[in-house]
């Protein structure tokens, strides 16, 4: 055959354990896939807080919206106006000592007697969830309770109560009615006792006001919402959606814990 014609033979070479790997590799990498996709599958089921979905996800969240609001002692959660009507009334009176008798006690007689009427309108009061009311490390109640229309976060507080520090009893004449009716000795003398005992009973007369069952009933009703909206604005943004429902320490309960 003639040298310029001559085609090369291929080189003939046995590498078997190229071809071995080849598939070994192969199903190495297939397999190590397969592991990594049960694994997610079994976190997303077993374990979706893990990937922040899931109502353990929100759950953590809502506990830590908690914690936010929680960083000043109490938490306003309504004002009211509050009217008040407040009475009071003085003796006049005179003691009397027997000429006869020098010693002990006197005897007092009233002449007559000054009563005075005081209306009070536009007083300020402000209702707070007293947070300062748990134990150091204690923590707010958050669950979750499964209902016929969906799932629920129950968040349990301490009940709204009157801030007492925050009352502001009305300072403006004009919206300040007395009505001072003296006694004929007090029409002379002109004593003011009566009207400043009323004057000074106002700022009890409003925190008993602002704590009567009827304005409790409407400011806990009130503040659930209240409190509810708060803590969801706190929410990152997937977890905004949820069904939160504020409860009372003293409400009674719903259902089993």
């Amino acid at each position: 055959m003639p040298a310029g014609n001559h085609t090369p033979e291929p080189l003939a070479t046995n590498r078997p354990w190229v071809a071995v790997a080849g598939c070994l590799g192969g199903g190495i990498v297939t397999g190590f896939v397969a592991i990594l996709v049960i694994a997610a599958i079994l976190v997303f089921v077993f374990f979706p807080h893990a990937l922040g979905i899931g109502p353990g996800a929100t759950q953590t969240a809502i506990t830590t919206a908690v914690g936010e609001l929680r960083r000043a002692p109490a938490l306003r959660v309504a004002t009211r106006k509050v009217a008040v009507e407040v009475d009071a009334s003085m003796p006049t009176e005179i003691s009397v000592r027997p000429w006869i008798l020098p010693i002990g006690e006197p005897t007092r007689i009233e002449l007559g007697r000054t009563t005075a009427q005081v209306v009070v309108a536009d007083n300020t009061v402000q209702y707070i969830v007293p947070f300062d009311s748990f134990a150091p490390g204690e923590e707010p109640e958050v669950r979750v309770v499964d209902h016929p229309d969906g799932r629920r976060f129950v968040i349990v507080l301490p009940p709204p109560q009157v801030d007492e520090t925050l009352v502001e009893v009305q300072s403006d004449p004009a919206k300040r009615k007395e009505d001072v009716n003296r006694d004929w000795l007090d029409h002379i003398v002109g004593d003011d006792t009566a009207r400043d005992k009323a004057l000074s009973s106002v700022l009890n007369a409003v925190i008993a006001a602002a704590r009567s069952e009827t304005a409790m009933f409407e400011v806990r009703e009130k503040a659930r919402g209240t409190v509810a909206e708060m803590i969801r604005a706190l929410l990152p943004p997937e977890h905004k959606d949820c069904a939160i429902e504020v409860r009372w320490t003293d409400d009674e309960p719903r259902e089993p814990r």
